[in-house]
């Protein structure tokens, strides 16, 4: 049965590439070509926007609005509370598409004029070595827009104008990726950001993903199944424009409620203890007090607007993470992972895989590939298992990975090297090392026993000891019994005697008188 499900999930990876593999890749036709050396991330602004710090521009290995971060306050009308938030269905909200110049500059002059949007980006890393963002939404309290940004790869830096101004803000839901792939692919940075993630976090929800806040405010349940979708097709299809603009088209909404809770968090928490600790009277008294004390009232806002700062806070932190290409040594990752999973790996076979991945790693960022594309795992483990000798059983062992066929002579090569390692020598030490290991497993387990034995042993030695010599106290404690017993009954027979004699001698004596 084992293998059956091995051969099903084997065929499946080899169907899963051959589809990604019928897909162009879209960085063909970037103007720049992606880069992947590990070399330290430069950032790419041509210019900066609201700029407090003009020195930072130039150090293009800083993030260059770090300073603009640390001194960055919201605006104060961004903490007021709406009581009324309209929920607008995605059926009367127009969706724009963005795949032209044209259209760009009619969605950069609409963002100009809001004051809240939102923004979320859809990823794809399976034919990309550091991966490419296919498509960014962003929505207004009237419009949804969807940005193709492999249309428009090399003009959206101008969105700086927008994410980089402090007097607009901007919605995330779990940010911390969408901020570095930002920085990485179109050199846009955020200032001002309200992650929604943050606000749950800060507001005790077990849950913070966006289907839990659509669900939680919105009661809407959506399904995650374009989740892991190829988001390079082109056309997309109806069903994914709406799931793509339905994870920007509620945020706003989201964001207001989300504030609407932090605002009157405390208070709830003042009336939860009060109820925990006086009891339901109590709790009605003081619910009574807080309502009708301006004092109190006054406090419970201020503890909200801290919580919403606390927010504003977390978020800031998130927008200061900068982007780090991945390091030489990221391969080591995958070897140690294969090799922990396959521990009966020997010399040569440990060698093989360490230097596959190190040329897997190499070719995928040279092709701007992911590694798993260029090999996947199942035949790296494949190849090193046999170590095929010829190049016959290489093409056999990895039948459809085109990058090998490619490199065939250097794995050919890694595979003589690996085979001229000796093994003898350690195989016959690993071996003496279990055997070794084995005995002196042998030797501890007959040592315990032999000391539970002799633990066992003198504990019942003690306890029979014991017994005994409880046994003999108590017989010679009632020898002494038995022997004053006899003295006192000796000297009662003395007494009794005694008394005859004298009775006996009494009238002797009355008669001699």
């Amino acid at each position: 049965m084992a293998s059956v499900v091995q051969s099903n999930s084997t065929s499946n990876a080899r169907s899963k590439l051959k589809d990604k593999a019928d897909i162009q890749k879209p960085q063909v036709n970037f103007k720049e070509k992606i880069n992947n050396d590990p070399q330290p991330f430069l950032h790419k602004l041509k210019e900066k926007p609201y700029s407090l710090n003009p020195l930072s521009f130039q150090e293009r290995d800083s993030h260059p609005y770090e300073f603009e971060l640390e001194n960055f306050t919201p605006d104060p009308i961004f903490l007021d509370v709406k009581n009324d938030v309209p929920l607008f269905p995605l059926s009367k909200t127009p969706l724009i598409i963005v795949d032209s110049t044209e259209r760009f500059e009619h969605l950069l002059q609409d963002l100009l004029l809001q004051t809240v949007i939102a923004v979320d980006l859809e990823h794809h890393d399976s034919r990309s070595y550091q991966g490419i963002t296919c498509l960014m939404q962003i929505s207004t309290c009237k419009s949804d827009y969807i940005v193709d940004t492999l249309k428009l790869w090399d003009q959206l830096q101008p969105l700086n104008q927008v994410f980089c101004n402090p007097k607009i803000l901007k919605i995330f839901q779990a940010a911390e990726n969408d901020v570095l792939w930002l920085q990485r692919d179109f050199g846009i940075y955020v200032v001002n950001l309200f992650d929604t993630c943050q606000a749950a976090s800060v507001l005790g929800f077990e849950r913070k993903g966006l289907a839990f806040l659509l669900q939680h405010y919105c009661q809407i349940r959506i399904s995650k199944c374009y989740q892991r979708a190829d988001w390079r097709i082109r056309p997309l299809s109806k069903e994914m424009l709406n799931y793509a603009r339905g994870d920007t088209h509620y945020l706003i909404y989201i964001y207001e409620r989300l504030k609407q809770d932090l605002n009157s968090c405390r208070l709830r928490g003042k009336l939860e203890s009060s109820i925990r600790e006086e009891g339901k009277e109590g709790f009605l008294e003081k619910c009574q007090e807080l309502k009708s004390s301006k004092a109190n009232q006054t406090t419970a806002k201020n503890t909200g607007v801290k919580r919403m700062l606390e927010v504003w806070k977390n978020s800031r932190s998130i927008c200061l993470r900068r982007y780090k290409v991945p390091p030489k040594e990221t391969y080591l990752k995958s070897y140690n992972n294969l090799a922990q999973k396959n521990k009966n790996f020997n010399k040569q076979q440990l060698y093989a895989l360490q230097e596959l991945c190190a040329w897997r790693d190499r070719v995928a960022r040279d092709e701007d590939e992911s590694p798993n594309f260029v090999i996947p795992n199942y035949m790296l483990v494949k190849i090193t298992y046999h170590l095929p000798n010829n190049q016959e059983g290489l093409l056999h062992c990895c039948s459809h990975a085109p990058f090998v066929q490619q490199h065939l002579l250097h794995i050919h090569g890694i595979m003589l090297k690996a085979r001229a390692i000796n093994i003898s020598s350690s195989a016959s030490k690993e071996a003496r090392t279990t055997s070794e290991t084995k005995q002196q497993y042998k030797n501890d387990r007959k040592r315990k026993r032999t000391f539970t034995f002799a633990e066992s042993s003198k504990s019942r030695r003690l306890t029979k000891n014991r017994a005994v010599k409880d046994v003999s106290s108590i017989l010679k404690k009632s020898a002494r019994v038995r022997k004053t017993s006899r003295v006192e009954l000796t000297n009662l027979a003395c007494e009794k005697k005694s008394c005859a004699t004298t009775k006996k001698e009494k009238p002797s004596q009355s008669q001699n008188m």
